[in-house]
């Protein structure tokens, strides 16, 4: 008789567990992706390095380099340069992302930009491209996008002389 019943509950317990694999459920999903062609991010032939040109030591107010056009330059040098990067690839948007400052060093002691990036889907528009802030989002058109880099120092106080050299990042992926 125990034997039965022992032969009993075993039988009930897996009928039970047979029972429960009724409420499993299934479901699937999609996957996709979508190939491009490389993006190219290329600094110009000709903008191709932020000068702020020659300037005082004890230059008293901000030094400006527009990034939008050499006639809105404040305490430069009479020769600047704003510095271009030609992004190409495929049509849609693209996220930038910058160095917000650049330190500039000589031997020992530096200085800090703060960069002032614009941009604009063509090569002809510096004078009226947008701002771009980095983390944003641009989008190519014909393939391609351009950004100008300027910026700007502050006041200068006895600063020692000297040229003072730095490097400016920029890189972009696709959205």
């Amino acid at each position: 008789m125990k034997t039965i019943l022992k032969s009993l509950i075993i039988a009930t317990f897996f009928v039970a567990l047979a029972g429960t694999s009724y409420a499993q459920k299934a479901a699937t999903a999609p996957a996709s992706a979508e190939i491009l062609q490389d993006l190219t991010l290329v600094l110009d032939g000709t903008l191709n390095a932020i000068n702020f040109g020659r300037i005082s030591s004890t230059t008293p107010g901000a030094i400006v380099l527009s990034a939008n056009n050499a006639a809105n330059n404040i305490n430069t040098g009479s020769v600047t340069n704003v510095a271009q990067f030609n992004l190409g690839g495929a049509n849609g948007g693209v996220t930038v992302f910058y160095d917000p400052t650049v330190t500039l060093t000589s031997g020992s002691d530096n200085m800090t930009v703060t960069t002032q990036v614009v941009g604009n889907a063509s090569a002809a528009n510096r004078a009226t491209a947008g701002a771009v802030a980095s983390g944003s989002t641009v989008t190519l058109v014909s393939n391609a996008f351009f950004l100008w880099i300027g910026g700007s120092i502050p006041a200068l106080t006895n600063q020692v002389v000297g040229t003072y050299v730095g490097t400016f990042n920029v890189s972009a992926e696709y959205n």
